[in-house]
């Protein structure tokens, strides 16, 4: 199977959910599912096709979305099977990640930033 999202890889997903996944957490069905997502959850929140978009992004601006793609993927990962690490680990994940993908919201949220974007 292959990745199956446009704004970011399954494999930046599994980097941002962490070592020591459970089956669930890493099977790529899953973070594919994930991915997609996240992607229509950016797209509603910029009140913009982000995916449609993205050919005409400039490069400099396509990390941001990566980052905010995998923090929010592996948010739904994490949920997933909250039992994989202690508790303290767990929401300490959940609280970095949640923090990339509001930041990233915030951002995507501004008329300024959605011109620059080409959106």
């Amino acid at each position: 199977m292959a990745d199956e999202g446009t704004l970011v890889s399954a494999g930046r997903v599994l980097l941002a959910i962490g070592q020591n996944g459970s089956t669930e957490q890493v099977l790529e069905a899953n973070t594919n599912y994930w991915i997609k997502y996240a992607e229509a959850e950016m797209s509603a929140e910029a009140e913009a096709d982000l995916v449609a978009e993205y050919s005409g992004i400039e490069a400099n601006y396509k990390p941001l979305l990566a980052s905010m793609a995998a923090a929010r993927a592996a948010m739904h990962g994490i949920n997933q099977n909250q039992n994989t690490w202690d508790l303290a680990t767990t929401q300490s994940k959940l609280n970095v990640l949640n923090s990339i993908w509001e930041d990233g919201l915030n951002l995507l949220r501004k008329a300024d930033v959605k011109a620059l974007l080409g959106l």
